[in-house]
């Protein structure tokens, strides 16, 4: 489930100048933490809590090795890591230089399965004036009918 409180915010600058918008911000969502993901691993396999560690451990390094080298590296059902660096756009070809190459950033392509867990997660909007006078928090409407 993910919270959202209502937040306004007045606009500097567009054909809503001046004018108060509101949206929805995100609250700080719960986190799980690695020894939570390792028990959960423990409790679902026959593994120990040694051999569960190194095998994260050993994942997280062979993810960085292989990005390193420019691999995609595909973790079955979760999706795959990528590396990707665009480049500027430049008038002439010989102005194509390792210098017009932006900043590489790793981008993580889910796969189908987790898309549409995605869309399943509850969401919630939080507004506060209406919790004081006792209305419940308001809830999206069901994208899928």
């Amino acid at each position: 489930m993910i919270t959202y409180k209502v937040k306004s915010e007045v606009m500097r600058i567009g054909a809503k100048k001046g004018k108060t918008m509101y949206y929805a911000a995100p609250v700080a969502q719960d986190e799980i933490t690695s020894k939570q993901v390792e028990d959960r691993i423990i409790n679902l396999t026959a593994l120990s809590r040694a051999d569960v560690r190194s095998a994260i451990t050993a994942l997280a390094e062979i993810v960085r090795e292989e990005m390193f080298s420019g691999r995609t590296v595909d973790l079955a059902d979760l999706g795959s890591f990528k590396v990707i660096s665009t480049a500027k756009r430049v008038e002439k070809e010989e102005d194509v230089k390792a210098e017009t190459l932006k900043t590489p950033r790793i981008q993580f392509f889910p796969k189908q399965e987790m898309l549409a867990q995605a869309k399943g997660v509850q969401r919630i909007i939080i507004h506060e004036e209406k919790e004081k006078d006792g209305n419940t928090p308001s809830q999206p409407e069901d994208d899928n009918p």
